[in-house]
């Protein structure tokens, strides 16, 4: 098995385990569990898995450390944007659609791009101002009837679990700006005179999360409190919740080593199809005709628009095999043609010497 597909199985699996996330949210929240108490319990079982691997990436605790005071710039900026994506995640599953709060986070692509062009002065290409675009109708698409809806006064009440609203709308739109600006600063530590390894945020800001939930909550984090069904259930969702946040954290910073950028914005871009296919399953929940068709029109930009690298790199490979196929031919025919110049030299000459 080659490095391309190791990467591509990796990050697969760690898409379908973060997927079922938006289910989980909706179980969790529907047997009375605050938001608070979700993500209290969802970063402190994602802990052990992120600082563990965070120390043997840097070798040890105290190599992670230096890292952190080495980089400490960058870890004042990066542990809060990455404290309220994890808070943000949580909410937008909280206050609107599985469909709209993936679809609206998996627009962080772009904003890395727009982010990258202004912080980083990368020179963006045709395709992303296409992309920027398209994916503005598309949203307007699928939000606009929703307000138009609601003006008309056929949304009075407040939305229930699981339906869209302008407020989780607005979470879920600030959580991909905040992915967005995440990336960025870890692309702009990477380029750093001395470069910064940010692989320490996850874990710390996943122990600031989860203080900040007991903050919340008051402390009233336990749940024979709040929780309205077996105990078991309570602990297996929120256990398998912190696992597949500490799995994906692994698979986010091993992927990128075997497989392209491009082809892991591919994959991400697959939860945004099985988390409600996840959801609907469980609870029969049907995203909206304009959801459906905004959301499907989206996916196929941001599709293109993130395999727009490999078309490129393919069509390269193809230039550059025809370019050697043409010079080896062309130096064997150079070659050819240099050997029988003297054949013909040595026949032209032969009669004359018989002669003499």
């Amino acid at each position: 098995m080659n490095d391309r597909t190791k990467g591509l199985l990796i990050m697969l699996t760690g898409v379908v385990l973060i997927s079922p996330d938006a289910l989980l949210v909706r179980f969790l929240s529907e047997r009375g569990t605050p938001p608070g108490a979700i993500f209290f319990w969802k970063m402190l079982f994602s802990l052990p898995l992120s600082l563990g691997f965070a120390a043997y990436e840097q070798g040890g605790i105290r190599p992670l450390w230096q890292s952190v005071v080495e980089g400490r710039r960058h870890y004042a900026a990066a542990i809060p944007l990455q404290t309220c994506v994890e808070i943000c995640f949580t909410l937008a599953f909280v206050y609107t659609s599985p469909a709209n709060a993936l679809l609206l986070i998996n627009l962080n692509p772009l904003w890395c791009a727009v982010a990258g062009r202004f912080i980083l002065g990368d020179l963006l290409p045709r395709r992303t101002y296409i992309a920027l675009v398209l994916a503005l109708g598309c949203m307007l698409l699928i939000f606009v009837p929703e307000i138009v809806e609601q003006q008309h006064g056929e949304n009075e009440n407040e939305a229930e679990l699981g339906e869209s609203s302008t407020k989780g709308n607005i979470i879920a739109f600030c959580c991909g700006l905040g992915l967005a600006m995440y990336i960025t600063l870890v692309r702009h530590g990477s380029k750093a005179e001395k470069p910064v390894n940010l692989i320490g945020a996850a874990a710390i800001s996943a122990a600031l999360t989860s203080m900040i939930g007991l903050i919340i909550q008051g402390g009233d984090v336990l749940p024979t409190s709040f929780w309205e069904g077996e105990l078991w259930q309570f602990w297996l969702a929120q256990i398998g919740e912190g696992m597949a946040i500490g799995i994906i954290f692994i698979v986010m910073t091993i992927a990128p080593r075997l497989i392209t950028g491009a082809e892991v914005g591919l994959c991400v871009l697959l939860e945004a199809v099985l988390g409600p296919l996840f959801v609907y399953f469980g609870y029969g929940d049907v995203p909206s005709k304009w959801t459906i068709i905004g959301g499907s029109l989206l996916l196929v930009v941001l599709a293109i628009h993130e395999s727009g690298p490999l078309f490129e790199k393919a069509n390269y490979v193809r230039k550059s095999i025809s370019h050697r196929l043409s010079t080896r031919i062309s130096s064997g025919f150079v070659a050819a043609q240099a050997e029988t110049e003297p054949k013909r030299e040595d026949e032209e000459s032969s009669p004359v010497e018989g002669t003499v």
